[in-house]
C-alpha cells in the first residue's frame, strides 16, 4: 500500500495581521515649491496694512480719533489722475513685474538634494553634506579645525591644520571616500590654512 504526501497547506497570516506585500518603491526626488512663501508674506503684509487703515478711517468717522481718513484722500488724489505717458509705462512696467513674480512664486525650482546609492531612495541636503564633510575632514591627522560648504556639484573644505605637508591631499583623500556612497559624489576642492600658535 503506497503511502500518499499530504498536499502543503498554504501559510495562511493570522487574523488582524495584512499578508505581506513586496517591497516598497523607491521614493520620488524632492522637489522645492517656488518662493510663494515670501511672495504671499509680502501680500499679507500689505493687506494687513491696508486694513489697519481702513480701521484708523473708521475710527476717524466715528469721532473717535482726530485727524483726516488717510485712504479717503488718497483716493481723491487718484482719482483725479489724467491718461498720461508715464501712467501707461508705470502701468506696463508694474505689469510684467506682477507676472515675473507669479511665475517666480509657482514655478518648482531644481532639487537642491543629492541621492545616495540606495533602491529606497534616499537624499541628503547640502548641509546634511558638510556636516558628513566636516566630521570626515576633522579626524584626519594635522587638522585642527574644518568648516565645508556644499552644493550638489561641488563641496568646499576650509581646514585649518599644522602645517604638515599633505594635509590638502590626505583631506581631499577621506573626503571623497566618505562621499563615495552618493550616486553622484560633488567635485572636493580643499583649502589649508596654517594654525597660528
Amino acid at each position: 500500500m503506497n503511502a500518499h504526501a499530504a498536499p502543503e497547506a498554504e501559510a495562511v497570516p493570522p487574523a488582524g495581521r495584512a499578508a505581506p506585500r513586496g517591497a516598497m518603491p523607491p521614493a520620488k526626488t524632492p522637489r522645492r515649491v517656488g518662493s510663494i512663501a515670501a511672495l504671499g508674506m509680502l501680500i499679507a503684509l500689505v493687506v494687513t496694512a491696508v486694513g489697519v487703515l481702513a480701521v484708523r478711517d473708521a475710527l476717524v468717522y466715528g469721532g473717535l480719533l482726530g485727524g483726516t481718513p488717510f485712504l479717503h484722500d488718497l483716493a481723491k488724489r487718484l482719482q483725479g489722475l489724467r491718461p498720461e505717458a508715464w501712467v501707461v509705462v508705470a502701468g506696463a512696467v508694474l505689469a510684467l513685474v506682477g507676472l515675473a513674480l507669479l511665475f517666480r512664486a509657482l514655478r518648482p525650482s531644481s532639487p537642491k538634494v543629492t541621492a545616495l546609492q540606495a533602491a529606497s531612495g534616499v537624499f541628503l541636503r547640502p548641509r546634511d553634506v558638510s556636516r558628513l564633510v566636516e566630521s570626515a575632514a576633522q579626524g584626519v591627522d594635522g587638522v585642527l579645525g574644518a568648516h565645508a560648504s556644499s552644493t550638489p556639484r561641488r563641496v568646499t573644505v576650509s581646514v585649518r591644520s599644522t602645517g604638515d605637508a599633505g594635509v590638502a591631499d590626505h583631506v581631499r583623500e577621506v573626503v571623497a571616500a566618505r562621499l563615495a556612497p552618493l550616486k553622484a559624489p560633488p567635485a572636493v576642492r580643499v583649502r589649508t590654512e596654517r594654525s597660528k600658535r
